[in-house]
């Protein structure tokens, strides 16, 4: 099966096949290699959902706010670079900390709301944030970056 399809991540496998076929994923990225390579808008895709549960498995404001920091200084980082990252996560978080209206775990509601954002970037951003190599939301905006032929650039490094 070609984990493109899947929805649950498996990276090794991606790294197989861009290894393999040439795709525009590259593995081992640094804020350095990305300011080399990247241009325009980009897409910064850190983990929120399950990085964001208690121990009882409820969404938690603070850790909500752990995430929304740790994709700001990535953010920060890249823009001291020159480079033009979007965080949906930052912007996402302080909307739901705001409102409590806006349901943070909604998968549905969040993935149409990335989408436009997702669909306007060059290419795509995965920091070495804990979590992102077991974030399906991650996984599904690398899918959609790859099928709408843009560079991701995972900062981890996949062995294979």
């Amino acid at each position: 099966m070609n984990p493109l399809q899947s929805q649950t991540p498996d990276w090794q496998a991606l790294a197989r096949i861009a290894r393999e076929k040439a795709l525009l994923v590259r593995f081992g990225e640094t804020d350095e290699s990305v300011a080399a390579l990247a241009s325009g808008l980009v897409y910064l895709a850190t983990p929120y959902s399950k990085v964001t549960l208690d121990d009882r498995g409820n969404w938690s404001f603070h850790a909500s706010a752990d995430a929304m920091e740790r994709a700001s200084r990535v953010s920060a980082r890249l823009a001291k670079l020159g480079i033009t990252a979007v965080s949906p996560i930052v912007m996402a978080a302080d909307m739901c900390h705001t409102d409590a209206t806006l349901d943070p775990l909604d998968a549905d509601f969040w993935t149409r709301w990335c989408a436009p954002i997702l669909a306007a970037s060059r290419s795509v951003v995965v920091p070495s944030i804990p979590g992102w190599d077991q974030s399906v939301g991650i996984w599904h905006e690398v899918r959609e970056a790859i099928g709408r032929n843009r560079t991701v650039h995972v900062y981890a490094g996949v062995s294979v």
